[in-house]
């Protein structure tokens, strides 16, 4: 999905680029200062998603949304609420308050808007919300490689980094699509597309070998397509 930012705040410009490179399905395609500016771009350039400050120098973001006839989705983040009312009258997905600090609602928003464009897209078997301490990671299902029992807790294996929370596999596992995750071990919940290989004892996820139980292998073969 795409997107653009209009804030003339650099420090502003530098939290909203952070949240949307942390969020996958989210690219960046340009980022304003100026209100006319970016009335002018998107008079040629079509985008999904406005992410637009309110108290701009040039122009008032309530007067950018008037000159555009066909204005994007948008997401309003302001210091000020006062613009609230007006700007839902515009149909705006969403009113973030700054400083944008929580990813959870930042989140929220953006799905919200992806619903829209894209109904279905945005079903929450899609991703989780993984809680580390305080913060909570949005992982995309498809991200997940194999999960774990680890003692108290589960790894949750994604390409490049391992989530590490406390529960049993059993309660990750009744999060997860069956269709598309199968228990191949006491120890073990795989992602069905990431498997490599197959033998009578193991499978093979990227380099890792994640033995089979004698118990979960009918279940696991009923599951994949043979020829």
């Amino acid at each position: 999905m795409t997107c653009i930012i209009v804030e003339d705040d650099p420090l502003a410009q530098e939290v909203l680029q952070g949240l949307v490179e942390r969020t996958g399905f989210l690219h960046v395609q340009s980022v304003f200062t100026q209100a006319q500016e970016a009335v002018v771009w998107l008079t040629t350039h079509p985008t999904d998603l406005l992410f637009l400050d309110m108290e701009l120098p040039d122009l008032h973001g309530l007067d950018l949304l008037r000159a555009l006839p066909h204005p994007p989705q948008v997401i309003i983040v302001s210091s000020q609420e006062k613009y609230a009312v007006d700007a839902f009258d515009f149909d705006v997905a969403a009113y973030l308050l700054k400083p944008v600090t929580d990813y959870a609602r930042f989140l929220k928003a953006v799905l919200k808007v992806q619903a829209k464009l894209r109904p279905g897209a945005a079903s929450p078997a899609d991703h989780l919300f993984i809680k580390n301490d305080s913060l909570l990671t949005h992982v995309a299902l498809d991200e997940i490689l194999w999960v774990e029992a680890f003692g108290d807790y589960v790894k949750i294996n994604t390409p490049g980094k391992t989530h590490t929370v406390y529960g049993t596999l059993k309660a990750v596992e009744d999060k997860l699509p069956t269709d598309r995750f199968v228990r191949v071990h006491r120890s073990y919940v795989v992602n069905l597309k990431k498997i490599a290989n197959i033998t009578a004892a193991n499978l093979q996820i990227d380099k890792k070998i994640i033995p089979i139980g004698t118990s979960y292998r009918e279940a696991l073969m009923k599951h994949i397509q043979q020829l």
